[in-house]
């Protein structure tokens, strides 16, 4: 009699998930990078030394843990969902200000008519920058000289991107685009205070692409200030009026297997504190020779305003023993030129080490990547 019992229970729960399992196919993955190295730069603290680092930020991507899954739901829809920790891990400690899910953390619909998402995600710089950009968020980059870019998210935003033939366009808008540390624009206060919005248009060929991108932020009361030169006077941003704008077009060529790209970017600070406009230049060339990857790029910023105008040369060689792990040199030479403040070869550390006005740096990093 109990077996007659638990025989038609056990039957009963197999229906049960065999029923669920026809109507909702669902899936998540558990996926994560861990990227560090031994990294030396010299003319550091103020121009004079040396130092030798373990990296906090980047060897040559960010290291992550993340969560990814999807449901089906009929009628070519899915529900989606990203929940992405950033973490250090020279000292196993977060990123992002400490959040959980500081790079991502979206719920969203998905189907042939495109994507809605809601949480914190990229903004439309971040995307633009995606395909143009050979060296990425890495220890010599872009970020060395606008440190906003491998960190642009907005929290409380809702987004939607559509790709139809190749044409991928859409925006985000934020209701609060920062929310730690909390006296940085903290929850969503209304009257444009603090928020922020972006739009996107690009087109991805099999050989060839481009992207533009429009993306605005606005002040308020308890606003972090705005960095220009990383580890330099910031400008305040206090008040709703307050705007910083960027304005990107870029594109990328393959040739075989050989990229090339590059872009501009243009940025307007416009505060009652002050107004100033910068713009960035940069090119770049990625060659895979079988089991090898070098990757090099040239980027120039003009500043007048601070009177600093940095050229930086990154180079990198990459060693894949497997699809999982990677070796890699990288190498950056930043020429600091006018009498403003110096920026800094390297964006590896919380801490910049920035030379002083007009001299140059150097900074090479050894690292290892695991991919799981």
């Amino acid at each position: 009699m109990h077996y007659r019992f638990y025989a038609r229970t056990s039957i009963l729960i197999t229906g049960l998930f065999l029923t669920f399992g026809a109507q909702a196919e669902n899936s998540t993955a558990i996926y994560g990078i861990i990227d560090t190295g031994i990294e030396y730069l010299n003319h550091a603290s103020n121009g004079s030394g040396s130092v030798v680092r373990v990296p906090t930020l980047s060897g040559s991507v960010p290291s992550r843990l993340g969560f990814r899954g999807a449901e089906d739901l009929g009628n070519g829809t899915e529900v989606v969902f990203v929940l992405e920790n950033g973490f250090a891990p020279d000292q196993g400690g977060q990123l992002q200000g400490g959040r959980l899910f500081g790079r991502q953390s979206t719920l969203g619909l998905r189907g042939a008519w495109g994507q809605v998402d809601i949480g914190r995600q990229w903004t439309t710089t971040f995307r633009a920058m995606m395909d143009s950009d050979v060296i990425g968020p890495s220890a010599y980059s872009v970020a060395s000289l606008d440190s906003y870019l491998p960190n642009s998210r907005l929290d409380n935003s809702v987004s939607y991107y559509g790709t139809f033939n190749g044409l991928t366009f859409g925006g985000v808008y934020s209701l609060g685009r920062d929310g730690v540390p909390v006296a940085n624009c903290g929850g969503e206060q209304g009257n444009n205070t603090c928020t922020g919005w972006g739009l996107l248009l690009k087109y991805n060929a099999a050989q060839w692409g481009v992207a533009s991108a429009y993306e605005e932020l606005r002040g308020g009361a308890g606003a972090a200030p705005i960095p220009v030169i990383p580890g330099a006077a910031v400008i305040a941003f206090n008040n709703a009026s307050d705007k910083d704008q960027r304005y990107h077009l870029n594109g990328f060529v393959k040739i075989d297997s050989i990229k090339i790209a590059g872009g501009w970017l243009h940025r307007n600070i416009d505060t009652i504190a002050r107004e100033l406009q910068t713009n960035l230049y940069y090119l770049g060339v990625s060659v895979p020779v079988q089991s090898f990857t070098f990757d090099g790029q040239l980027s120039y910023m003009h500043n007048p305003t601070y009177d600093s105008n940095p050229t930086l040369l990154v180079l990198r060689g990459s060693y894949a023993f497997s699809k999982r792990t990677t070796a890699y040199v990288s190498m950056g030479y930043i020429h600091n030129s006018g009498s403003g403040p110096a920026y800094s070869a390297s964006c590896s550390s919380f801490v910049v080490n920035s030379p002083n006005p007009g001299q140059s740096q150097i900074g090479t990093l050894a690292g290892l990547r695991h991919v799981f």
